[in-house]
């Protein structure tokens, strides 16, 4: 690790070989996050997904045993990508001189909650929020579209009585989604390298980006993201990058992780205000549909972690002001 004296404090780069392409890190502040802590491995963030491959370089010592959604088989990841690629941004082995760098070296918990053929049905990705919450996950992460996200809300209702937050992608539309209601989920949005909501034309002429609306709480990195593919080697030797908002919501969880590896003894409620109160302000002043509350901000938020505690009641006053924290259900609408 390479510490490098910047203005405010020293910062932290790894020898990851393919850091250089995550772009995102130094934006969000993870250099200076990196100097408290590379994540704690006593923070379990559980991946509900299509499983994770276990024999994945840069995810050695990560992964905790697999578990499945009630009534599915446990799969392993080798069919469809998409579990390891997220779980791989959000703990990719940092310092190892491997592959690339994630947010932490947390442990992740693969949790089963598609069928084989990739599909999910919204009862098994509740199921697998029951199974992860009491399974000792600290974070849940949710990189899936479902047609019934009321039936997820009440999963995590169970699991925010647990001390758990559960972060899931808000979709990639690219248009605007008229739906509220649901307080204990966490949409996160996905932004580009240049802070917008990422957005971009498709060879076919259409459009794929990020989702938007009233629903967004946070938005994350989700353009061009480093991951671990096991896909057949290319010049970058089984890493890819990206795009999605199945990929800024693992960023969202992965600072979620962060900050319970700096501060084990915060609430939920405290690490969510946390989060929504450091976030970066963008599009119209104050909480807006594009980016919610902001973009994250790994390194302000360390900052607000390290003075003095009154920090986090005064950010966990100000978001409660403004309705983060223990939301009020709204109706949603189709």
């Amino acid at each position: 690790m390479l510490l490098v004296a910047g203005a405010a404090c020293a910062q932290s780069f790894p020898n990851d070989p393919y850091y250089g392409y995550e772009w995102y890190a130094p934006l969000l502040g993870l250099p200076k996050a990196w100097n408290y802590t590379l994540g704690s491995p006593d923070v379990v963030v559980a991946v509900l997904d299509t499983g994770v491959m276990a024999d994945t370089p840069d995810l050695q010592g990560r992964l905790l045993p697999p578990i499945a959604a009630e009534g599915l088989p446990v799969l392993d990841g080798t069919t469809h990508h998409h579990g390891t690629w997220v779980a791989s941004t959000l703990a990719m082995t940092i310092d190892n001189l491997i592959g690339g760098a994630g947010l932490g070296n947390f442990k992740v918990l693969p949790v089963t909650v598609t069928a084989p053929d990739g599909s999910n049905v919204s009862e098994d990705v509740a199921s697998g929020i029951y199974k992860a919450a009491d399974a000792g996950a600290r974070v849940i992460n949710i990189s899936h579209s479902v047609w019934d996200y009321a039936v997820l809300d009440t999963a995590a209702a169970y699991a925010r009585g647990k001390g758990v937050i559960t972060f899931i992608a808000a979709g990639n539309s690219d248009m605007y989604v008229d739906m509220t209601g649901y307080p204990n989920l966490i949409f996160v949005s996905a932004t580009d390298s240049g802070d917008h909501r990422w957005s971009e034309a498709k060879s076919d002429g259409t459009r794929i980006g990020s989702s938007y609306g009233p629903y967004v709480d946070l938005a994350a990195p989700g353009d061009n993201i480093l991951v671990a593919d096991p896909l057949p080697p290319t010049d970058m030797d089984r890493y890819g990058l990206v795009h999605g908002t199945s990929f800024a919501s693992p960023m969202a969880a992965g600072a979620a992780a962060l900050a319970w590896s700096i501060r084990p003894d915060l609430t939920a409620d405290q690490v969510l205000a946390l989060l929504c109160g450091t976030a970066k302000d963008l599009g119209p002043l104050g909480r807006d549909d594009e980016f919610g509350y902001g973009r994250i901000d790994v390194g302000a938020m360390v900052d607000a972690l390290t003075p003095e505690p009154a920090t986090l009641a005064l950010l966990a006053a100000g978001l409660a002001a403004v309705g983060i924290g223990r939301r009020q259900p709204r109706q949603a609408a189709l």
